[in-house]
């Protein structure tokens, strides 16, 4: 470090070498440098802000000096100047940063490019010791002076050069650098030159760095600095508070009060008090909050609280009608919570799904609530067996079509009460549900499903019923085919008959076919189309028997009859 003293009164001086560019930056540093001594006052250390004050002074400097290279800093008693422009004037009494450097003699500071971390860092140390409440420690020269900066240069006049011994004495040339001796401190010296205190009640011009109070204005500049990214924690922080709900909020304090080693008052009073919380979050629809509500009512032991009464609550029309609109509403984002509550209700949350899923207006919450009940059903589908009384039809659907995908040989004396059901979309779910149980179990059900069916649900069973070979059932069908309004039925149900008998029939209704096919009418034409039909069934009957029966018939007498066996014949031979 080079300290060197100021030079004497009219010694020529130095011409302007620093650019305007270079005094701008200088001033930004300059109050940078401002801004992290107040910040370092204020806080620790170890303090977030103060470390990173000092790491942009830090990065501040670097910049500066590869940019404008050495630049030197003048002090006098209110100003911080560069190449004779103010930099930093001093704007109350409190933010003066030039007077502890003119006080202690310090005329110039220069900053050398190379400087280090840790030479700035000590300068700030040195800077915030000479202004801080305990002088005892040295003058800033001589804090400077002791720290053997290697690329800062320091320009002072001697201690006496202040109080009034004349002007400095010139140094010898090749006498080196006039080293600065610390002075004495003022508890040291004589009382009678102590400094006189200063009045509290009034102004004195003794005033000390050290009596400083808290520094407001720089308590305005950190806060400043600092407003953006606070401003936005706590509008950050604002808003997720108010997200919480007034119910969540009374949760988690009431289950805090509940391990906070409660007495029996405190579980009594909670008794009373969380029914509240759970009837205001089926409300909202906050389905988690009302689990753990009803876990913690549950919690509180035996006598304190009534469930039966709670599920009673929950099954009114009112309270499903509000437990519909919120699920609505939510959609698929809050069913999985709701399911988690009605497992939390255990059994009585079947009927209480079951009444949600009869009310809700939306189609991807009825699905999930129908597949819900059929997982927690599957094992004991009587459980549903109640519903099927329901008046609302639609109730009714809901449960068959439930029922449906659980399957198995416990549901069909289920499906048969169904079956009997006076509305006709009832009856079609059932056959629709009938569709996923094997067939040698839903078979007896089709058969009755049949009687007084509408042609869509008719031509559905048929379908149904012709998924494997059966005598009984084809002899069932056969006699559609013998009734006297057999041609007057839709032509739907006629070729469903037909395509049904082909897939069910065998040997034992091959004699009966093969009457029909040899019946004689002469005068009706759709006799001949049935005819053909039937000889069809024969061919797809495809057995030993059906084919003596084409036989004989492509031998009969009557053309119509050989017409018919014949084409019959031909398409056995081309399926070969």
């Amino acid at each position: 470090m080079t300290l060197r003293s100021k030079p004497a009164a009219g010694a020529e001086a130095r011409p302007r070498v620093v650019s305007d560019a270079a005094v701008k930056a200088a001033a930004g540093w300059v109050a940078q440098f401002a801004r992290t001594l107040k910040t370092c006052r204020l806080y620790d250390a170890a303090n977030p802000a103060v470390i990173r004050f000092r790491e942009e002074l830090t990065q501040a400097t670097n910049r500066l000096l590869e940019e404008h290279g050495a630049l030197t800093f003048q002090f006098t008693a209110d100003d911080v100047t560069c190449d004779g422009q103010s930099l930093y004037p001093a704007r109350s009494r409190d933010d003066n940063l030039a007077y502890p450097f003119h006080r202690d003699g310090v005329r110039s500071l220069t900053l050398n490019p190379g400087l280090e971390p840790q030479e700035l860092a000590t300068l700030v140390d040195c800077t915030l010791s000479a202004t801080g409440a305990n002088l005892e420690d040295g003058d800033l020269v001589t804090l400077l002076w002791e720290a053997d900066f290697r690329h800062v240069g320091v320009e002072f006049v001697p201690a006496e050069g202040d109080v009034g011994g004349g002007p400095p004495q010139p140094v010898a040339e090749g006498e080196g650098a006039l080293l600065p001796w610390p002075r004495t401190n003022d508890a040291q010296k004589p009382s009678e030159e102590a400094p006189e205190k200063k009045d509290p009640n009034g102004r004195s011009e003794d005033w000390m760095l050290g009596d400083l109070t808290v520094e407001v204005e720089a308590s305005y500049v950190e806060l400043d600095s600092l407003s953006a990214m606070e401003l936005d924690r706590f509008r950050r922080e604002f808003t997720e508070e108010h997200l919480v709900s007034p119910v969540t909020a009374a949760l988690a304090i009431s289950v805090a009060c509940l391990n906070a080693n409660s007495g029996a008052d405190d579980r009594q009073d909670l008794s009373r008090f969380l029914p509240r919380v759970l009837r205001g979050a089926l409300s909202l629809g906050a389905w988690a909050d009302a689990g753990e509500a009803l876990r913690t009512l549950r919690e509180l032991g035996p006598g304190l609280w009534t469930e039966e009464t709670f599920i009673q609550e929950l099954m009114q029309p009112v309270s499903v009608a509000r437990v519909v609109e919120k699920l609505d509403a939510q959609g698929a984002d809050g069913i999985g919570g709701f399911l988690h509550l009605a497992a939390e209700v255990a059994d009585p949350g079947v009927d209480w799904m079951t009444l949600v899923l009869a009310e809700s207006k939306q189609r991807e919450v009825r699905q999930a609530l129908a597949e819900a009940l059929a997982e927690r059903c599957r094992y004991n589908p009587d459980r549903l067996a109640p519903w099927l009384s329901d008046g609302r039809w639609y109730v009714v659907r809901n449960i068959v079509h439930i029922l449906g995908w659980i399957g198995g040989p416990s549901i069909m004396n289920m499906m048969g009460v169904a079956l009997r059901h006076p509305d006709a979309r009832v009856r079609a779910e059932v056959v629709a549900a009938l569709a996923q149980v094997e067939l040698k179990l839903s078979r007896p059900l089709l058969v009755r499903a049949l009687e007084g069916a509408e042609t869509r649900v008719f031509c559905q069973v048929l379908s149904q019923l012709s998924g494997a070979r059966d005598p009984a059932t084809a002899r069932f069908v056969f006699a559609f085919l013998q009734q006297e309004r057999f041609v007057q039925r839709p032509a739907e149900e006629r070729r469903a008959i037909y395509a049904a008998l082909a897939s069910v029939g065998g040997d034992e209704i091959v004699p009966e076919l093969e009457s029909e096919l040899m019946r004689t009418n002469w005068f009706d034409r759709a006799q001949e189309v049935h005819r053909h039909n039937v000889a069809r069934i024969l061919a797809r009957i495809g057995t030993t028997r059906a084919r003596e029966a084409l036989d004989r018939g492509a031998r009969s007498r009557r053309a119509p009859v050989r017409q018919a066996a014949a084409m019959a014949l031909s398409s056995i031979k081309e399926a070969a």
